[in-house]
């Protein structure tokens, strides 16, 4: 049991140093800009799904050296993020948008029937993507070679 317990960690803490490395300088740049922003927000400069979704999958492929049932799942799940994060969730955060314009041009302030406003969700450009990439390699690269440094 501790062996899983391990091998589990060994995938998720790259994950979190990613997530940490790609979300921290987000959140400091916006409150600098003196925007109020959620510490958990999504979208904007860099992509933390990917980041963190990178530094496992750059983990994994130096552990197994770029072989593997492990490594090859890493990859797709890893490909799926990339589009899901460029793709799905920046056109349904468009489209919440142009939804919620709507519903203010059609239905008065005081309309029973006005429906609730979408709550919209921030995808990522491909530059943004790109840099979570980035980010994500070099967290997975540094975290590989620290925990080799200490485990042996």
């Amino acid at each position: 049991m501790p062996e899983l317990i391990t091998n589990i960690l060994r995938a998720l803490l790259p994950m979190l140093f990613g997530w940490l490395c790609a979300q921290v300088p987000k959140y400091l740049a916006a409150r600098i800009r003196k925007n109020p922003v959620s510490f958990f927000c999504s979208g904007g400069m860099p992509s933390t799904h990917t980041a963190s979704t990178m530094a496992m999958v750059t983990h994994i492929a130096l552990l197994e050296q770029f072989r593997g049932t492990t490594f090859a799942l890493a990859i797709i799940f890893g490909f799926v993020t990339l589009f899901d994060a460029c793709n799905v969730r920046l056109l349904c955060g468009r489209v919440a948008e142009k939804t919620n314009v709507l519903i203010d041009k059609v239905y008065s302030e005081d309309d029973p029937e006005k429906p609730e406003k979408l709550k919209v969700i921030k995808g990522h450009t491909i530059p943004e993507v790109a840099v979570g990439v980035l980010v994500g390699i070099a967290v997975g690269v540094v975290y590989t070679l620290v925990e080799h440094q200490i485990f042996g």
